[in-house]
């Protein structure tokens, strides 16, 4: 019978960080395909209103997912506390801020493609444990 040795603090979080690369790099290739989905069947307002929604999503994730995995090593439990509450106010201020950005500056824009996009790049997170092991 074998015996597996326990993974090392830092292979457990290399690993983490992978599958969370990993789960980002999906939502934005789903989000491009149906992006060019919608722009091909409802026309390109719908088609980039979409992807302006999912973006305003996405990328503060990728900021949260940066401030928690971006530093190397194993930090330690009050340091990786500090970043998941840094990492979650930086995505709430960047969220904030592509809101309001895409409704001030891009115009004309289809509010209902925008908030689907958005809304949808939310709820895909319910995937992420399929893909998060």
């Amino acid at each position: 019978m074998e015996s597996k040795k326990p993974l090392s603090a830092s292979a457990i979080v290399s690993a983490k960080k992978k599958a969370v690369f990993r789960f980002l790099l999906l939502q934005i290739f789903l989000t491009i395909f149906a992006s060019l989905g919608i722009f091909y069947i409802f026309g390109g307002l719908y088609g980039y209103s979409f992807l302006l929604g999912a973006l305003a999503s996405i990328l503060p994730n990728m900021y949260m997912a940066w401030r928690v995995f971006g530093h190397k090593g194993v930090l330690s439990a009050k340091e990786v506390v500090k970043s998941f509450y840094r990492g979650e106010a930086g995505k709430l201020v960047i969220t904030a801020m592509l809101l309001s950005l895409v409704f001030i500056f891009v115009q004309p824009l289809a509010a209902g493609s925008f908030f689907i996009g958005f809304g949808l790049a939310i709820l895909s997170h319910w995937l992420s444990p399929a893909f998060i092991r």
